[in-house]
């Protein structure tokens, strides 16, 4: 055997894995970084040409993961005698008689519904307006678990739609039951990182540019898991941008671990 070639071969491959390795760990570390950047060089965003809004305050807010489950619904005496699990987990209703909106805006809109919505709809306290659709005529109500809302859920929402006399006809409803905090040691409720330093973890990701102008911030719990019956809800950030070529999108950073990928 020619031991000076398995040398150097057995230096040459030892090399590569350290590279390889090297490579992981500076990746690890860079995500890392993202955060402990955001904490010691705070962003001057007028400066960047990225325009925010009013931010709310996480002050002292500690909040931890979710678990939750999809309510059903009886829609007709025949739903009576089945279990919870073969019930429908939306219902439509129709609304009679059709409330009108004086236009189409979020004071109006909360005055025109809140009567119907507090008497009328099962648990309806618990929703609170979070979009409005115009292209679709859809004026969407997000659950709302203590004091903040379930984000972007299909599976936790009242979806209110009007006509084009601005008449709301009709609504659908789904609803999340029986939430409760996680399990395991790993889920003690955490200090919630404030919404600023959230947007500078979008800004540090590149996901914020010259131009961009944050709309809205709203921290609530956006699902990591939606299965037919089951969720998980994690703290989120939920963060409204219109971009500076005029298209809106919408990022969820982590609100207790803002190292992890933003969705």
């Amino acid at each position: 055997m020619d031991w000076k070639h398995a040398t150097s071969l057995f230096i040459f491959v030892f090399l590569i894995i350290n590279i390889a390795l090297g490579f992981i760990y500076h990746e690890k570390v860079q995500r890392a970084n993202i955060v402990e950047d955001t904490k010691s060089e705070r962003i001057d965003f007028e400066r960047e040409g990225i325009k925010l809004p009013d931010l709310p305050s996480a002050k002292n807010v500690y909040m931890n993961i979710m678990s939750a489950k999809s309510a059903g619904f009886t829609e007709s005496v025949s739903d009576f005698g089945k279990k919870s699990e073969a019930l429908k987990t939306v219902t439509t209703v129709e609304v009679k008689p059709k409330i009108k909106l004086k236009s189409i805006d979020e004071t109006s809109i909360v005055n025109a519904l809140k009567k119907y919505i507090l008497t009328q709809v099962d648990k309806g306290k618990e929703y609170t307006l979070s979009g409005i659709d115009r292209k679709e005529h859809i004026l969407y109500f997000d659950q709302v678990y203590g004091e903040y809302p379930i984000l972007n859920n299909d599976k936790a929402q009242l979806a209110f739609s009007y006509n084009t006399n601005n008449e709301v006809t009709m609504y659908k409803q789904t609803y999340l039951k029986d939430i409760q905090e996680g399990l395991g040691k790993n889920n003690e409720k955490k200090k919630v990182i404030p919404a600023k330093e959230a947007i500078e973890v979008l800004y540090y990701q590149t996901a914020l540019e010259r131009g961009d102008t944050v709309t809205s911030v709203r921290l609530g719990y956006y699902s990591i898991v939606r299965e037919v019956r089951g969720q998980v809800l994690k703290p989120t950030w939920q963060v409204a941008v219109i971009k500076a070529d005029g298209t809106s999108t919408t990022y969820y950073v982590d609100a207790v671990n803002p190292e992890q990928p933003i969705l």
